[in-house]
C-alpha cells in the first residue's frame, strides 16, 4: 500500500511539472491550498484532490497508481488511422503522402479507394514493425531549421490523443488540413493541444482535441537538403567578411 502511495505521489508530481507549473502555481490552478503539503508529506492522496486533478486537467488516477500506462482521460474519438492497406502477403507498408495529396488527405480520410493512388513502401527495419507508419511530405518553412520543405517525415500511429508525448514533433490531422509541429501541452484549456513551430516566426497555434483526426508521431525523416549547411557556412563567411570591410573603413 505505501508503494503505491508512494507511485502516486512521484507520477502527481511528474505530470505537475510536465505541465509546466510550480507548486503554488498548481495549487492554485486546481483551487487547493493544501495541495504542497499533499506533494511533501508523501501522504495518499485526498479523494477531493483526485476529483480536481480529473476535472481541470483530465489526468487519469489509474495512471497516478500505476494501473494505466494512460496519463489522461479520453477528451475525444480515437486518433487510429482511419484506412490502413495491406499487400498480397497480408503486410502493411508505409503509405507516402507527397505534398499534392495532402492537400486532400483531410476530406478524403475514409474514403478507402482514395488510398489507392498513394505509393507505398516498406522499411526492413525492427524499429518500423508492430505499429502503423505513415509518411508525409511537408510544405512551407514553419519547422526549419529541423525540417525543411520537401522533406519527408515518417510518423507512428497514436491511437489516442491521451497517449501522445508532448513536446514531440507529431503530423496532426485536422478536419482541414495537414500540418506538422511539435505538440505541447496547453495550460488555458484542458481540451485543448499547442500546436508549435520551431521556427520562430511562427506563433503557436491552439487546437481543439475534438478537431483531431489522426494523429502520427515523427520518428525519422527524409532529407534532400544536403547543401544547407554548406550554404549557412557561406552565409555566415559573407557576414563576417562585411563586418570585418565595415570596421576596416570605420578606423
Amino acid at each position: 500500500m505505501q508503494h503505491l502511495i508512494a507511485l502516486s505521489i512521484k507520477r502527481m508530481r511528474i505530470i505537475r511539472e510536465a505541465l509546466g507549473y510550480g507548486v503554488e502555481d498548481f495549487a492554485k490552478k486546481l483551487e487547493y491550498p493544501l495541495y504542497e503539503s499533499v506533494e511533501k508529506d508523501g501522504n495518499d492522496i485526498p479523494g477531493i484532490l483526485i476529483a480536481k486533478l480529473m476535472s481541470v486537467f483530465s489526468i487519469n488516477p489509474l495512471w497516478l497508481y500505476g494501473e494505466s500506462n494512460m496519463r489522461f482521460l479520453e477528451t475525444t474519438t480515437s486518433t487510429a488511422p482511419k484506412f490502413i492497406t495491406l499487400d498480397a502477403e497480408e503486410e502493411e507498408g508505409i503509405l507516402m503522402v507527397n505534398q499534392k495529396a495532402s492537400a486532400g488527405y483531410s476530406q478524403n480520410i475514409h474514403e478507402g479507394e482514395w488510398y489507392k493512388e498513394l505509393p507505398s513502401m516498406r522499411l526492413p527495419l525492427p524499429n518500423y514493425r508492430n505499429a502503423t507508419y505513415r509518411g508525409f511530405q511537408v510544405q512551407g518553412d514553419s519547422m526549419l531549421p529541423s525540417i525543411y520543405p520537401g522533406d519527408w517525415v515518417i510518423g507512428k500511429s497514436v491511437p489516442n490523443i491521451t497517449e501522445l508525448n508532448y513536446g514531440k514533433i507529431h503530423i496532426v490531422v485536422l478536419n482541414d488540413a495537414v500540418v506538422v509541429k511539435q505538440v505541447m501541452v496547453s495550460l488555458e484549456n484542458p481540451n485543448t493541444i499547442l500546436l508549435r513551430s520551431t521556427n520562430p516566426e511562427y506563433e503557436d497555434l491552439a487546437v481543439a482535441v475534438g478537431d483531431i483526426q489522426e494523429l502520427w508521431e515523427m520518428s525519422s525523416k527524409l532529407t534532400f537538403a544536403v547543401d544547407v549547411s554548406k550554404k549557412n557556412t557561406l552565409r555566415k563567411e559573407l557576414q563576417e567578411s562585411m563586418r570585418n570591410f565595415m570596421d576596416s573603413q570605420d578606423a
